[in-house]
């Protein structure tokens, strides 16, 4: 290369005056960031042969020479541009955080985006909920750190979530929490992962979740828990969709959004958060209760808290115990 750049420069004046004329071009781009030593020469020799080689080009037009020079000037400049942010994509938001603290020491707030990659921990009296996409409600209990590997895939480091997928029992796409215990993809249901101190239990409230373990594959069905203990010892057990373990779960949930919703569709919410039979003592209750608008924001209060506050203000008479919400006459 060196002697090609000879052979070009054979004539100082043209070289002189390019030199000029390249400097005041690169002066008008404005100040910039400090550019390595060697990298900035080896610009400015590109630019200065850029000229060279055009003004030596009789067959050129002339319009052809101050081109070339400006893209060799574009080109000092774009060194300077700073790189493109990547932006991971939003699976998620935040829908209730609990405690009286806007994030009670988790970092996050209502409202704010979930995205994917993030490691949400929660202490020892936190707790928080989030909306998925493909409308999967999630749970984060205290004292809980999770891993979001994306909209549909979450890590549980330690602690425990509770995960609702909707009423719909057959979806395109389900939820699989994964642990170092092993990993639960759910069918339509209700369930919750736990893992600790290499322990992994999964409790089904309603629907199945498919559980894989070192090689092994089990199902538990609705108002099962089973705990896989180190060394893939497994105990089942049975829970109720009402048991006292649900509370945690229920506490989290995302508030009712009343807006020109009927009062039925407040009771089914009411009734599948905290696991208990709807029960309506006639046909013609139900029809009514079909028929009334709830008014008002209830988004704040959490199931029970919602039932003593909302059935009072209308003409439905209620009744509640472990098992059951009953509206009576």
């Amino acid at each position: 290369m060196k002697k090609h750049d000879n052979e070009i420069s054979r004539d100082p004046m043209a070289a002189d005056d390019a030199e000029d004329t390249v400097a005041k071009l690169i002066s008008l781009a404005g100040p910039r960031a400090e550019i390595a030593a060697d990298l900035q020469s080896r610009v400015h020799d590109k630019v200065r042969l850029e000229w060279l080689r055009a003004t030596r080009r009789k067959q050129l037009k002339r319009w052809a020479v101050p081109l070339a020079v400006a893209a060799s000037v574009l080109l000092a400049v774009a060194i300077n541009l700073p790189s493109p942010t990547v932006s991971l994509p939003k699976v998620g938001t935040v829908t209730y955080v609990a405690g009286d603290d806007a994030s009670n020491g988790t970092g996050f707030s209502v409202g704010d985006a979930v995205l994917m990659n993030d490691v949400i921990e929660t202490g020892n009296s936190a707790g928080l909920s989030l909306a998925l996409v493909d409308d999967i409600s999630l749970r984060i209990d205290s004292h809980t750190a999770i891993r979001i590997d994306s909209a549909d895939e979450i890590t549980v480091l330690r602690g425990q979530i509770y995960a609702d997928s909707g009423e719909r029992i057959y979806r395109d796409r389900h939820i699989t929490v994964h642990t170092a215990g092993g990993s639960a993809t759910d069918v339509g249901t209700q369930f919750s992962v736990a893992y600790e101190s290499g322990q992994l239990n999964v409790s089904v409230r309603e629907g199945r979740v498919d559980i894989a373990s070192d090689q092994q594959t089990f199902t538990a069905e609705a108002g099962d828990s089973l705990t896989i203990q180190p060394g893939n010892e497994i105990v089942r057990e049975k829970v109720t969709p009402y048991d006292a373990s649900w509370e945690w779960a229920s506490a989290l949930a995302p508030g009712f959004v009343g807006q020109n919703e009927s009062l039925l569709d407040f009771l089914k919410w009411a009734a599948r958060e905290t696991g208990k039979e709807l029960i309506f003592a006639n046909d013609e209750l139900r029809m009514a209760a079909m028929g009334t608008t709830v008014y008002g924001a209830v988004r704040d209060f959490r199931p029970m808290d919602a039932i003593a506050t909302v059935l009072p203000t209308t003409a439905f008479k209620y009744r509640v115990d472990e098992r059951s919400i009953t509206i009576l006459n």
